[in-house]
């Protein structure tokens, strides 16, 4: 499914809600920290879900599709779940009981890329958009304080764009404009494939304006960048996929300063080959001084240390993409499609089982976050 009418996903909706949702705690004393990922079960059915760090899931709320990527409303109760791209929905769903609040769709002609961000006052949304007949990316716009009505829409100056963030202080908004040009009709298939134009854009909100705009040069316009996490500095950090010659290996993840400037985190030789050209996530510990990046085609966790740019090491599991910073320096937390939930820790080559069988059984998505 590309996208859906806000009629059928509300009748989806229902169904799903009214269906068997496994396990909801949603008790006061869950303990601390929390995280969220879109999942699914044996059976394709599509959820939310809310859980703990010792293993425990808070809740499960069904979706009528896959979702993808969630934005956490500050000073609110929202968690925002946006569609697998390209998808044309988005769920406003309570963090504490899994209760969705409100749907969203994004216009006719446009379509969401599974990632928005919020204003530090939590009172807009931004969410990355395709406009269809043009193939423009858009950051479309939602007024959170008045039911996520869309108030407006913005250029990414690019194409494609796929994840976004705010850099610190909240003033401008870093894009990774994938380069890819995709249309629901077609699904997720590339429409200029020998046409590329990846890119990084810090843009200024408040004027709609491109204050940076850089790419990886001409040999490089099929590393599609998608993913993005950014340290206290301002320092964004990013994840490719490529899209060239399978027997070429680029440099998949690298790191863009707030003036422009970027470089390639390198690897040695069979690690970079062991991510097998994907990056699906990308993420920083608690410290804020590791990287992490994950490929569910190559079943790895890579890590770098940002200050020195040197490549640390990198760890086994299946179908890892979810990953998300645990409360202890250089510990990740990861999931999997058919691994479970799983701690990873940069110092030591033993990932642990999370808590009990509850969350092995779920096939989980690409992204993870602290709630």
């Amino acid at each position: 499914m590309t996208g859906i009418d806000r009629r059928s996903f509300l009748a989806a909706l229902s169904a799903a809600i009214a269906a068997p949702l496994g396990s909801r705690l949603a008790l006061a004393g869950t303990p601390e920290p929390l995280f969220v990922s879109a999942c699914f079960d044996a059976s394709d059915a599509a959820s939310v879900a809310v859980f703990s760090l010792d293993g425990h899931m808070l809740f499960n709320t069904r979706l009528p599709d896959r979702g993808h990527d969630i934005a956490m409303r500050p000073s609110s109760d929202d968690l925002v779940v946006f569609a697998r791209r390209p998808g044309n929905w988005a769920a406003i769903i309570d963090r504490n009981t899994g209760i969705v609040a409100k749907v969203i769709t994004s216009p006719p002609g446009r379509h969401f890329y599974g990632h928005g961000v919020f204003s530090a006052d939590g009172g807009l949304l931004y969410a990355t958009e395709n406009a269809m007949t043009t193939g423009d990316g858009l950051l479309g716009i939602y007024d959170a304080k008045a039911g996520y009505r869309r108030v407006g829409e913005m250029p990414s100056f690019g194409i494609g764009p796929h994840d976004l963030a705010f850099l610190p202080g909240h003033r401008h908004i870093v894009v990774a404009n994938g380069g890819i040009k995709t249309h629901p009709g077609t699904g997720r298939e590339i429409l200029n494939k020998d046409e590329m134009e990846p890119s990084l854009a810090l843009v200024d909100p408040q004027s709609g304006t491109v204050l940076v705009k850089t790419d990886l040069g001409a040999a490089l316009k099929g590393l599609s960048i998608r993913h993005l996490a950014v340290t206290a500095t301002g320092e964004a950090v990013f994840g490719c996929q490529f899209e060239g010659d399978p027997n070429e290996m680029p440099s998949l993840v690298g790191t863009l300063t707030p003036d422009g400037k970027t470089r390639l985190l390198e690897m040695p030789e069979d690690d970079l080959d062991a991510l097998k050209n994907y990056v699906g996530s990308v993420t920083l510990d608690a410290s804020g001084t590791i990287a992490a990046a994950t490929s569910p085609r190559g079943n790895t966790i890579a890590f770098w240390d940002l200050t020195s740019g040197r490549y640390l090491d990198r760890r086994r599991m299946s179908d890892v993409c979810g990953v998300a910073a645990a409360p202890m320096n250089g510990v990740f937390l990861a999931t999997s499609g058919n691994a479970g939930v799983k701690l990873a820790p940069v110092a030591s080559q033993e990932l642990s089982r999370l808590g009990g069988t509850e969350l092995d059984r779920w096939i989980w998505d690409n992204h993870l976050r602290r709630v």
